[in-house]
């Protein structure tokens, strides 16, 4: 071979062959990490990773290293954010979602514990990459024909890839990225989620017009039943059960919460599915208003100013109820101290303006609200029926001996301590029994306060174990055949003088507020979710990726993955669930884009 053929090759494995390798690996990279790999997607990737080597390779060289460099690394960055939230959380997040990291930064020394020895390797060499294919670019010359081609090649690639855009995946960025790959999936995320204007008044009034028919078609219908009333007047503490799966619910775990869902209203097949990227706000929102956080890169804060008047506390104010949130953390975490004013509590009230030091061990406990005299008198006035709403932390990741609460927990209760294989497990069982604590105490002081008999206690989870690292364990304590069935959680309704029931109707978090609401004598028509106790109800969970379960069937990944023991489903009711679903996705969405309740 000639010197100067080898010398032309170089240069144009220097030119194109590193750069395109460099904008491809971040797409392998996170394809290999989230098992999304496929021919398709990662011929979408190869495609954009030409685009950006065609449009790079026009400029002089050190305008090619310096913009080349600090593009490749910003795309690095978005693929290692993607993989190691896949890693945690088992999703992708929207661009948008990110401004919920700043609430999990204090988790953040957790979060090397789910990344992988490969995972690390990998990141390292991406950046190694990058930075060789900036060393070793060569000087170019202007070229007419290498301009023509590129542009003509770029703008033909991004006309073929418009038409890559996904349709029932559209609302999960883990469900775009598997059908178009890494580049189309942020390239959709930015077209639609930053750059369509916002709903002019006739579109609003489409989009009404679309969850009306909705609503009309498969909403709560509001029709009064035989459990209607049941509760009427009563007072009300609504817990926010954090991280509480129903395998770490037991008699020896958990005994007060287990006395509570035995004599209460048990609900066995309740499940909590994820909406936008923030779980325990998604749950907190969904419990309270009915409706989904949204599933289109918006953030539930953008909608502030919305009127959530048919939300459970705005509801039971105007019943003549005050009505407050509870919680450790300060007003700025998911942006409380904003949003449950706006669903309608006067206020957002923190632990940590009461005490003097926020690190105090004293936090470590939920009990915090009921042992400080100031706190207890919020949570549980006697002047005046109350609607309060407590959101707990003590079950919270992580669940080692690197978490000062874990630690505390465990050290509390050391009968937990080797009590399974996974190194997780005591610690979950330890702060579960503290969360615990939480209720034997609430129970007391009620009683103290002679609010027992006239005081309803309602006991909700927000997600299932899904930060734990073993998920394999995980899935063998929940004894569930599918992935999707570990979604189910804990939730109950208790009062004194209430007669024990067990309901295995399946249920979501969106029903929970028409329940409550039919429960205490209100209207409860209009809603997303429905009355769980309306007979005309059959009961389902629809999940943000399009999945769905009904009391027949799983159907995830575009098929059916289960079906329930002497039950069958045919294609029709398939189909006719896919409709619903879609329908009901888009609802969610649409009541949130149209402030649909504004009167």
């Amino acid at each position: 071979m000639k010197e100067g053929d080898v010398l032309s090759r170089c240069y144009v494995v220097r030119l194109y062959g590193l750069p395109w390798l460099a904008w491809f690996a971040p797409a392998l990279f996170v394809s290999c990490i989230s098992y999304t790999a496929a021919f398709f997607p990662l011929l979408c990737s190869a495609v954009w990773a030409a685009i950006c080597t065609a449009l790079l390779s026009l400029l002089p060289q050190a305008a090619a290293r310096l913009l080349g460099t600090l593009a490749n690394l910003l795309v690095i960055c978005y693929a290692l954010i993607q993989a190691g939230y896949f890693c945690i959380f088992q999703r992708f997040l929207w661009l948008r979602d990110v401004a919920y990291l700043r609430d999990g930064a204090e988790f953040a020394n957790s979060v090397f514990s789910y990344l992988s020895v490969g995972f690390l390797a990998g990141a390292a060499g991406l950046l190694a990459l990058s930075l060789l294919a900036c060393r070793l670019r060569p000087r170019t010359q202007p070229n007419r024909l290498r301009f023509v081609l590129a542009c003509f090649g770029a703008l033909t690639a991004a006309a073929l890839l418009s038409f890559c855009a996904p349709d029932n995946t559209r609302y999960d960025a883990l469900g775009v990225c598997k059908a178009t790959g890494l580049y189309q999936t942020a390239a959709y995320d930015i077209s639609e989620h930053f750059m369509q204007p916002a709903l002019c008044q006739t579109d609003a009034e489409q989009a009404r017009a679309q969850v009306s028919a909705y609503l009309n078609t498969y909403g709560s219908s509001g029709a009064a039943n035989s459990m209607t009333g049941k509760l009427r007047g009563k007072n009300v503490i609504l817990v926010l059960i954090e991280s509480a799966d129903d395998w770490t619910i037991t008699q020896d775990s958990a005994p007060t919460i287990t006395r509570l869902m035995q004599e209460g209203i048990q609900f066995t097949n309740f499940y909590t599915p994820l909406y936008g990227s923030a779980r325990t706000f998604n749950s907190e929102f969904a419990m309270n208003t009915g409706i989904f956080s949204p599933t289109d890169g918006t953030l539930v804060t953008s909608y502030q100013t919305n009127d959530f008047s048919e939300s459970l506390p705005n509801q039971f104010r105007t019943s003549g109820y005050t009505a407050n949130a509870f919680h450790y953390n300060s007003p700025s975490f998911y942006s409380r101290g904003v949003m449950d004013p706006a669903m309608g509590y006067e206020q957002y009230i923190s632990y940590m303006d009461y005490t003097n030091n926020s690190f105090s061990s004293e936090l470590y406990e939920d009990c915090f609200v009921l042992t400080n005299p100031a706190l207890q008198n919020k949570l549980l006035p006697t002047d005046r029926p109350f609607f309060n709403f407590v959101i707990s932390r003590n079950a919270h990741m992580p669940y080692g001996n690197g978490d000062s609460v874990g630690t505390y927990a465990l050290q509390k209760y050391p009968q937990y301590a080797n009590c399974d294989s996974c190194s997780e497990v005591p610690y979950y069982y330890a702060k579960i029994r503290l969360l615990d604590d939480f209720f034997a105490q609430l129970l007391q002081e009620l009683e103290q306060r002679n609010l027992l008999q006239n005081t309803v206690i309602i006991g909700v989870t927000d997600h299932y174990a899904y930060t734990m690292n073993d998920q394999q364990r995980v899935r063998e304590l929940s004894h569930v055949p599918v992935d999707l069935l570990v979604e189910r959680t804990p939730c109950f309704i208790w009062s004194a003088d209430m007669q024990p029931m067990t309901v295995s109707k399946l249920c979501n978090t969106a029903d929970l507020a028409p329940t409550l609401l039919n429960l205490f004598g209100m209207d409860c028509a209009g809603y997303l979710g429905h009355d769980i106790f309306d007979e005309t109800y059959a009961g389902y969970a629809i999940f943000s990726d399009g999945s769905w379960i009904t009391s027949d069937a799983v159907y995830q990944n575009g098929a059916i993955a289960y079906t329930f023991p002497n039950h069958t489903i045919t294609q029709t009711e398939i189909a006719a669930m896919n409709t619903r679903t879609s329908r009901y996705l888009a609802a969610n969405n649409q009541i949130l884009s149209s402030d649909y309740y504004c009167r």
